[in-house]
């Protein structure tokens, strides 16, 4: 749930209870009233004048529905109880109905029965003159209230008073009740609302300063939780400010720890190949030359691996926003298999790039995608078989926007274990050297995966029916 909505939530939560106790209240001071009022009236009426009136005309005294009221002299003549007719059902704002000691009914358009409850009050207490309540009618609830004139004996004894029910009651109430909860939301929402827009404005800043590497701070103060949550988040933002500039300087002292490493030892590593590529010219034994191979290869292996390291620094430091470069795959192809030269006839292996002069483009890191595919090339001329042959292979299309590279080997391949490792290995972790045989193809294999991956290349390996190893960079479709 959003805080918007968990606001309005708890908003309405509020206002609810406390406009249903605002119409309860109301609704009783009101009823209140009402009931004092009808029984200031009914005092009113015990009067010298009004018990005149009651005991001259009991029957028709104020007797409710006073309309087509008959007159005297009508209902003085014979049956006149016969032909007269009955009151009419239209009633009055107040009734007042006679009845007498025995609480019987005198007045002919009054209750056949004394309400119960007032004549059970007035008997157990002989000293109450006055009681109130209420009373249901067809068209709602009403007042009511009875008053003992002190007439005895006669039919004017007791006077039973009623308030007819206010027209539309209920709709008014529902009026009533909707009003106040407007206004007790509104004014809810209004309390509520500042503490609320200071956790979106703190939501916000958070999720902007996360944005920028925690370098901005959040500026909602305030002596609240919310003033201390922001308070909290600046010092942890300070905090991962701090470890991030410590995790920095640390990868850049590992960058340049393995550049100079890797300039100190590489360089030496390749003065050591060239001459013990040399020395193998000149060696006729044959024994001697099986050992000076291996030596070329080891040499040349722990070049590579230096240079994979560095490289695996490098591609950790690259972002989507790091700057590229259009990069010739023909030229990069042409410099290492002129490099790799000396190495392949050490290890008696002929390269053919006569089908990889097509111009074809990737933008990317010039010195990645160079290693990349140095550690492809390398991995086919060391694991090839004496005598055997590389094959490079450039395809372009889409006027060299789009391209295939192939590398072939006609070496013996790997078994199918070892195959599944090495195509199971989807993502580079910097440690495959270690779960490989030494010397093995996992770190080269895994840096050129993802060097592929992180330029919108795809990397697959082949096993060839005819043996080797056929590995084919291509643009992603």
């Amino acid at each position: 749930m959003t805080l918007v909505r968990r606001h309005l939530a708890l908003s309405a939560a509020l206002a609810l209870p406390a406009a249903l106790l605002i119409v309860l209240v109301v609704n009783w001071l009101k009823s209140r009233e009402q009931v004092v009022l009808l029984e200031r009236v009914a005092v009113a009426h015990v009067s010298d004048i009004m018990r005149e009136a009651c005991v001259e005309d009991p029957q028709w005294f104020l007797a409710g529905p006073r309309i087509g009221r008959p007159s005297l002299e009508d209902r003085q003549m014979p049956d006149a109880d016969v032909r007269l007719p009955r009151p009419r059902a239209d009633r009055m704002p107040f009734e007042i109905f006679a009845y007498d000691d025995q609480f019987s009914p005198t007045s002919v358009a009054g209750p056949t029965r004394f309400p119960d409850t007032f004549k059970r009050a007035l008997r157990s207490n002989p000293s109450l003159r006055t009681i109130s309540g209420k009373y249901d009618s067809e068209e709602g609830t009403g007042l009511q209230s009875a008053i003992v004139t002190g007439w005895t004996p006669g039919p004017c004894a007791i006077l039973l008073f009623r308030q007819q029910p206010a027209p539309l009651l209920a709709l008014k109430r529902a009026g009533l009740f909707t009003g106040l909860f407007a206004l007790c939301f509104a004014i809810a929402s209004a309390a509520t609302a500042p503490t609320a827009a200071r956790v979106r404005r703190l939501s916000i800043q958070a999720r902007s300063s996360a944005a920028n590497d925690y370098s901005e701070i959040v500026t909602v103060s305030g002596h609240d939780e919310v003033g201390s949550l922001s308070a909290l988040f600046n010092d942890t933002a300070a905090d991962l400010r701090r470890k991030a500039t410590d995790a920095r300087d640390r990868e850049e002292a590992l960058h340049r720890y393995v550049e100079n490493t890797t300039t100190d030892v590489g360089e030496p590593l390749v003065e050591l190949e060239r001459r013990l590529t040399g020395v193998l010219a000149a060696s006729a034994d044959r024994a001697s030359q099986n050992e000076m191979v291996s030596a070329v290869k080891e040499a040349h292996r722990l070049g590579m691996q230096l240079q994979n390291q560095a490289a695996a620094i490098r591609l950790r430091a690259i972002t989507d926003s790091s700057p590229r470069e259009a990069v010739s795959l023909a030229a990069v192809i042409a410099r290492l298999v002129r490099d790799r030269a000396p190495l392949a006839e050490v290890c008696g292996v002929t390269i053919d790039a006569t089908k990889a002069t097509e111009p074809a483009t990737v933008q990317a890191d010039p010195a990645l995608i160079e290693q990349a595919i140095a550690n492809v090339l390398d991995n086919a001329i060391i694991y090839n078989t004496r005598g055997g042959a590389v094959r490079v292979e450039l395809h372009a299309y889409d006027h060299g926007k789009r391209f295939r590279l192939l590398v072939v080997d006609a070496g013996p391949g790997v078994s199918d274990d070892e195959f599944a490792g090495l195509t199971a290995n989807k993502r580079f972790r910097g440690d495959e050297s270690r779960s490989r045989r030494p010397g093995g193809r996992g770190l080269g294999l895994a840096l050129a995966r993802e060097v592929a991956d992180r330029f919108g290349m795809q990397f697959d390996l082949r096993q060839p029916t005819t043996g080797g190893l056929e590995v084919e960079f291509a643009t992603r479709t």
